[in-house]
C-alpha cells in the first residue's frame, strides 16, 4: 500500500524508535518529532490506522499494530522507509 509522505514520516518516527507491536506514543510526540501542523498529523495517523499500521485508543496517543510493526520491519530488511511496500 502507498501512503502519503506524512504517513511515512510517521512511520519512520517509529522505524528509528524500534517500537514494538502494542507500543503507543503520544500524538504530541509524533507533531513535534516531524514538525507538523495537528491537521497534518491527523490525516496521516487517520492513513495509517485506516491502513491498519495503527489503533486509536484515545484521543491523546494512538498504538502499533502487528501489523504496522511488520512494515517497519520489512522496511529496515530492504532499506526503504515504512509504508513503501
Amino acid at each position: 500500500m502507498e501512503l502519503s509522505q506524512q504517513a511515512r514520516d510517521v512511520m519512520d518516527v517509529l522505524h528509528r524508535t524500534r517500537r514494538r507491536p502494542g507500543a503507543r506514543i503520544t500524538i504530541a510526540h509524533l507533531r513535534d518529532d516531524i514538525a507538523a501542523a495537528d491537521p497534518v498529523v491527523g490525516e496521516a495517523l487517520c492513513e495509517l490506522i485506516k491502513a491498519g499500521y495503527f489503533l486509536a485508543p484515545d484521543a491523546d496517543a494512538v498504538e502499533l499494530t502487528g501489523r504496522g510493526y511488520a512494515a517497519i520491519q520489512l522496511a529496515r530488511l530492504v532499506g526503504r522507509p515504512a509504508g513503501d511496500q
